[in-house]
Order: structure tokens, then sequence, then C-alpha cells
């Protein structure tokens, strides 16, 4: 049973309407969220945002903007998670989901240390989970295409803001380098567990 993707999803859509509740939703999506500019200063918000600030690297993980934001990443979860999980075990599929929404989170701050945008969304553990997908299923054709179009496309866009200095806020909100994180962290973990832990699938 996939138990930790069943929790995933029912925590980021309890989160959700928590901010749908909020009499200030904006604020409390703020407080919880990345935002480079005060990670590279050390700079705290008040609360309820978490001290120290470099937390919002897991907090922002929990937190959408819509419901399609948290819709697409929870269905995303719900379609690819649950053969990972399985493959990797409850607990290495919690590890690797986290820290590929940390090392995410970590790559898109870090393209723009300045910017005050403030980023948040599953989307770079996912991405880490479809990376790791492509890894521990290479031979289930449909999904590995569908998940290396995605990437090319993530690649490809993040390419493009970094060549015209296009800011998340700019490009729409995407958090496109959280993403390339996210999916490179997923790659390297799976394939670190994969050889220490996971029998290798047969055809």
């Amino acid at each position: 049973m996939p138990v930790v993707v069943a929790a995933l999803v029912a925590i980021n859509l309890i989160v959700f309407a928590q901010e749908l509740a909020a009499v200030d939703t904006a604020t409390l999506i703020n407080a919880f969220a990345v935002i480079p500019y005060d990670l590279k200063n050390g700079i705290d918000l008040a609360a309820p945002s978490p001290h120290p600030g470099v937390l919002t690297l897991l907090t922002a993980m929990f937190v959408h903007g819509s419901w399609v934001h948290v819709g697409a990443n929870m269905l995303f979860l719900a379609a690819f998670g649950p053969e990972v999980e399985a493959a990797l075990g409850h607990v290495r599929f919690a590890l690797v989901y986290l820290g590929c929404g940390l090392l995410g989170n970590v790559v898109q701050a870090a393209v723009d240390l300045g910017s005050h945008v403030p980023s948040v969304g599953a989307s770079g553990a996912v991405a880490g989970i479809l990376g790791a997908y492509l890894i521990l299923h290479p031979l289930r054709f449909g999904k590995a295409l569908f998940i290396g179009l995605w990437a090319a496309l993530q690649f490809l866009h993040g390419i493009g803001a970094l060549s015209s200095h296009v800011t998340s806020e700019q490009s729409g909100g995407t958090a496109y380098f959280a993403h390339i994180g996210g999916f490179i962290a997923g790659l390297v973990l799976a394939e670190i567990a994969r050889h220490r832990f996971v029998s290798r699938e047969g055809p």
C-alpha cells in the first residue's frame, strides 16, 4: 500500500484547505514560502513563518498557490508515486521525496538570490519522483516517454528563462529550476537506492 503517497496527498490538501480558510491567504502563503533574498540575507519573517528562515525550504513544499497548482502536483504524485514507493519502501521513498523537494527549492533560490518573489509548491519533490520512476522503471515506455518529454520542456524553459533573465514571476509563477533540481536529485538518489537496496527490475 502506498501509505506515504496517500499521507502526502492528504497533508497537501489539508494545508491547502487551511490556506483557503485563512483571513489573509496571500500573507499565509508568503510566510511559508521560499524567498531567495530573505534566505541570502538571513531575514526571518514574523510568525507564523518558521524560524530560522531556512526552514522555509521545507515548509514551502506543502503550500500551493491555487487549485490547479495543488491538483496538478497531487495528480502526478498519485500517478507515479505508488510504483516508486513500492520499489524503494516507505521510509526511503519519504526521504527521496523530501530530499528532492529541498534540493529543488535550493536550486530555484540559487538561480536568483536577489529575488523577492515567493516560491511554493511540491513541484520539486514531485519532479524528483518522476526522475526516480525513470531510473527504477525504464522499460515502461509510455510513462518513461512522457517523463522524458516533460523533463525536456523544463530544461528548455529553464534555459530560456536564464538567457532572457526572466524571473519566476514573469514566467507565470512557474519555478522551472525547482523542477530541474528536483528531477536531477531524483535521478541520482534513485540510482543510489537501486544499487544499494533495490534489485534490478526485469523486462
